[in-house]
């Protein structure tokens, strides 16, 4: 009877997700589509003024159907806002709603407890997440102007309280253990490793955390020994696991400054 829960969970969960990502992707391609004819509309604009907004828009409003030049200048210039908003809140449903149900498929198929009971309160986590990757986009903002202040020098960071003070701070960049950061040199195959991990779970090298995150779960559970007999799967497993580690923030953040 579990089984059959878990795997029922797990099929609901897999079908919202894949239905969310098609949402998300034919979204994000007409806010492109219609940012591309924002860049088209004002080249025109600027080229010709208005006598080519008149010549190329005003006969789309001679018809009384239609919504008329400024009503689709509206439309145009609005859809970006609206489809970038709307992107952001469904992965943010796709997440709340996904976590729920594969988490509940876990527990049913793999023992693992569940986290929240209420599919609300993954959706509170899923706004910390955002929360600190957006104070960690700050602090690798702040991060790159100090290496480019000082001639393009990679560091490592290590982050900690401000109330270690200065003297951590000044240690760390003689190069010591202990401070904020430790001066290093990026290893040559940083990059190579960083492409092979995103192939291995089968993401774009431009993947954010939460496309990474949701790539992994399905392969692990995919290829997890104790549902994959296949002789091969506990190596395909190790090499899952390898590659969503390496994919970490921070080294998502450093091959995005590559």
């Amino acid at each position: 009877m579990s089984s059959i829960l878990g795997n029922f969970y797990k099929v609901i969960g897999t079908v919202l997700d894949y239905f969310f990502e098609g949402l998300i992707f034919i979204v994000s391609l007409l806010v492109q589509i219609f940012k591309s004819v924002q860049q088209v509309i004002i080249s025109l604009f600027l080229f010709g003024g208005c006598l080519v907004f008149f010549l190329f828009l005003l006969p789309l409003g001679m018809s009384r159907r239609s919504i008329g030049p400024f009503g689709l200048l509206f439309i145009i210039f609005l859809f970006p806002l609206i489809g970038t908003v709307a992107v952001s809140y469904l992965k943010y449903l796709q997440y709340m709603i996904t976590e729920y149900f594969y988490e509940k498929a876990d527990y049913h198929l793999l023992g693992k407890n569940v986290t929240y009971e209420k599919m609300g309160d993954y959706g509170k986590r899923y706004q910390r997440k955002i929360k600190e990757e957006q104070e960690k986009a700050r602090e690798e903002a702040f991060r790159k102007q100090f290496e480019d202040f000082l001639g393009g020098a990679q560091f490592q960071w290590h982050y900690g309280p401000f109330d270690q003070g200065f003297d951590d701070f000044s240690r760390g960049y003689q190069g010591q253990q202990g401070g904020y950061y430790q001066q290093t040199q990026s290893p040559s195959g940083f990059k190579v490793k960083y492409e092979e991990a995103a192939r291995t779970l089968g993401v774009p090298v431009t993947a954010d955390k939460y496309e990474i995150k949701l790539a992994y779960r399905k392969l692990a559970k995919m290829y997890h020994p104790d549902i994959n007999k296949n002789p091969n799967a506990t190596q395909m497993f190790q090499q899952i696991n390898d590659a969503y580690e390496f994919m970490s923030d921070e080294n998502i953040a450093r091959y995005k400054r590559m």
